[in-house]
């Protein structure tokens, strides 16, 4: 029954918003200051009643997992689909989950004068820097498997590290906390890179204590490896941050594959279903690319070949109809004979080992922006128009990231094409997601069919995507930075 009334409450929204004669770009200005509320709300609440209130230490961290009408953590948690039970943050908090929020409280500053914001976000993050470090290994007790646990005060989940997405808050987290953001970076040379040599890692790493894995070299998880690294050289000079870099570089230079060009995601020694995926190596490329203007100039120019190699193969790779569904390349074989794919790319989906069209559009306009090659231009606006005549799948259980992807994407295309067809497609989706997922109360439901909120879901991703869009309605010009890769 529940399920029920939640795809219904899915199916009217979508057919108010779709059945509204679409609003001319100044009134769609006029009414921008909406959406703004509604970040401010889910911001205001989050400080007011989202932070560490359990065991022996009260901390500022942010909870991510709330009872919506108690504000209050739930005594069980419903199951996500497409979320694994392991992969969430019960009882406590995650940095790498709340990034955009993050972002989201600096930005609420700027634009509203409101120095609060900024400065409990501070609090929060510089509180984790400090604490929830592993002696053993200086990894942090954030990312895709591990959490900080508000009962326990110690790492929460089963001690497995790994990114979840890149760490860009490098000026904060250093003013911060720099001795426990070096001490970081070591570690991840240290205890998640096994082969030193040769550059054989995972992107699993044990928390606790030092155990490394190889095998599951996955680009995209090297590129967060190597702007942390970049970081802690610039600012502290020690030469060991430019060998790991040099180390994993030199790495993946020696397996590219000699005719696809592509970069192995697995790759389990002495066989040979290699796998690889393009998304993940285009994320490597965006990574090597930013550290490039912050290591010695023969490092940096290896960077730039190898990020422009990764971009001659993803592109001839797109340019070759190696889909997965509706458009959008999700993965493609490393060797020609062998035709694995990892994840799905799909409208409207989201999920563990997912990337929504839209979300893929976003990386190559991420990477539109450092290279300005029209080929990423290209895509980014093909995939835009596929948006415009687009609407969610009620029969999904649809996730906040989705409809945020979706506004990124949007206002990524009015700022290449400044078309304002693209602008008011935004504002149908921002409306869409308030619907569902706004139906009541400050903070938004972790999915559809569920009435929690849950910072997993990327949540903070939506937020953010409303406060650009207010942003971009008003002519603030707010960064559009997509973190989601």
């Amino acid at each position: 029954m529940k399920r029920l009334l939640a795809t219904l409450t899915l199916v009217v929204g979508i057919l108010v918003s779709a059945c509204q004669t679409a609003p001319l770009h100044a009134a769609r200005k006029a009414s921008s200051d909406r959406y703004l509320r509604f970040v401010r709300d889910y911001a205001d609440t989050m400080l007011a009643h989202g932070r560490d209130r359990c065991g022996s230490i009260q901390s500022p961290m942010f909870v991510s997992v709330l009872d919506r009408n108690t504000l209050a953590m739930p005594q069980n948690l419903p199951p996500i689909e497409g979320i694994r039970k392991g992969d969430r943050s019960y009882r406590g908090g995650n940095p790498m989950h709340d990034e955009n929020f993050y972002l989201l409280l600096h930005d609420l500053s700027r634009v509203t004068g409101d120095t609060r914001y900024a400065s409990e976000a501070d609090a929060a993050l510089g509180w984790f820097l400090t604490h929830a470090q592993s002696p053993a290994t200086n990894l942090f007790a954030w990312g895709e498997h591990i959490y900080w646990d508000f009962e326990s005060e110690t790492m929460g989940g089963n001690d497995i590290h790994e990114y979840y997405r890149p760490w860009v808050l490098f000026d904060e987290s250093y003013r911060l906390a720099p001795e426990a953001m070096a001490r970081h970076a070591r570690g991840l040379w240290e205890h998640q890179i096994a082969d030193h040599e040769h550059g054989y890692f995972s992107r699993h790493a044990t928390w606790s204590k030092h155990v490394t894995h190889r095998g599951a070299e996955f680009p995209r998880h090297a590129g967060f490896y190597i702007a942390q690294w970049a970081e802690a050289y610039r600012r502290t000079q020690d030469a060991v941050f430019l060998q790991a870099i040099e180390t994993l570089v030199n790495y993946f230079e020696r397996v590219r594959h000699p005719e696809t060009g592509l970069l192995p995601s697995v790759n389990p020694e002495g066989k040979n279903d290699v796998i690889a995926w393009p998304l993940s190596q285009l994320s490597l490329s965006i990574d090597l690319w930013d550290t490039a203007d912050k290591v010695p100039r023969r490092l940096a120019e290896a960077l730039r070949v190898s990020a422009r190699k990764n971009d001659e193969s993803f592109l001839r790779v797109q340019s070759e109809g190696r889909f997965e569904r509706n458009g959008i390349i999700a993965a493609s074989p490393y060797q020609t004979e062998v035709h694995a794919s990892t994840g799905g790319c799909d409208l409207w989906l989201s999920g563990y080992g997912k990337t929504s069209n839209a979300g893929a559009a976003m990386i190559c306009y991420e990477r539109f922006l450092q290279t300005k090659d029209t080929q990423y231009r290209s895509i980014v606006l093909q995939v835009a128009q596929r948006y415009l005549t687009s609407e969610p799948d009620a029969a999904l259980e649809l996730h906040p990231c989705a409809f945020g992807d979706a506004i990124y994407l949007m206002i990524a295309a009015h700022r290449l094409e400044h078309d304002p067809r693209y602008l008011e497609q935004a504002g149908h989706f921002a409306d869409q997601s308030i619907t569902v997922f706004w139906d009541h109360g400050p903070l938004p439901r972790a999915s559809s069919r569920v009435q929690h909120y849950e910072s997993i879901t990327r949540s903070d991703t939506l937020a953010r995507s409303l406060l650009l869009l207010w942003s971009e309605l008003t002519k603030k010009n707010l960064d559009l930075r997509y973190l989601d890769r």
